[in-house]
Order: structure tokens, then C-alpha cells, then sequence
């Protein structure tokens, strides 16, 4: 606890009334609930922000794969023409 550095902080009365509300259920005080909190927060929005990227990412390999597929299939339906010409022409 020699590391905690004391703030001062504004929040709306209904709110810290629910805060002591919340404090008092989970058997503890408010300065260890808004550390609690503050924690749980950041872990939270740090999942988010991961998720976000994981998300760009996939959209982003998603399109590449998209073009790479369509520009092999195209080469594959000009063989596909190219071979079946041949093969007509031969007849």
C-alpha cells in the first residue's frame, strides 16, 4: 500500500450511492472497489481494443485472399477456354 497515491475525484451522488451499494455487497471499501474497477476496466478495454485489431486483420487478409482467388480463377477459366478451343479445333 506504500506505492497508492491518493486522488480526488467528482461523481454524480446516485452514483456514489450505488457505489457504496456495490462496496458493501463485495465486503470491502470504496477506494478498494475503485481499484477493483479501475483494473477490471482497463483489462476490459484493452481486450477490446485486441479484438478491434484481430478483427481489422482478418477483414484485411479476407479482401486479400479474395483478390488472389479471383485473379487465379480467372487464369483458370482462360486455360479452361484455351483448352477446350484446342481440344474442338482438333476434332
Amino acid at each position: 500500500m506504500a506505492d497508492n497515491k491518493k486522488i480526488l475525484i467528482s461523481i454524480p451522488e446516485n452514483l456514489l450511492k450505488e457505489l457504496d451499494i456495490a462496496s458493501k455487497n463485495d465486503n470491502t471499501n470504496r477506494s478498494d472497489f475503485i481499484r477493483k474497477s479501475i483494473r477490471f476496466y482497463l483489462i476490459e478495454k484493452r481486450k477490446i481494443e485486441i479484438r478491434e485489431k484481430m478483427r481489422a486483420g482478418y477483414l484485411e487478409m479476407s479482401n486479400i485472399n479474395k483478390s488472389i482467388t479471383e485473379e487465379y480463377s480467372k487464369g483458370d477459366y482462360e486455360d479452361f477456354l484455351s483448352y477446350e478451343t484446342k481440344l474442338l479445333g482438333s476434332e
